[in-house]
């Protein structure tokens, strides 16, 4: 049985939320996008990682229109990839 495919490359051709990572060295930095994401309708925060006032990790979901948004507006300041189960090999 097949089910939906995680590639991160199949997340390019989807419009519906999509599950990602973000990451960025800067704890201050992401401390402010939680903030901003919180406020944002088309973000659904699913887990931050990291104490509230320094947070090293965040799982959202969002369309992937909504991440490549997000990756120009930040650059290379944030790291934002799709998200993919880990599997036993």
């Amino acid at each position: 049985m097949t089910g939906p495919s995680h590639d991160p490359g199949s997340a390019a051709g989807r419009s519906g939320p999509v599950p990602y990572m973000i990451g960025c060295p800067d704890a201050a930095l992401l401390a402010e996008l939680i903030e901003m994401l919180r406020d944002d309708p088309e973000v659904k925060i699913r887990r931050i990682v990291g104490a509230p006032d320094r947070p090293s990790l965040l799982a959202v979901e969002m369309s992937p229109a909504h991440a490549g948004a997000l990756r120009a507006r930040y650059g290379t300041r944030l790291t934002i990839e799709p998200d993919s189960p880990v599997e036993l090999f």
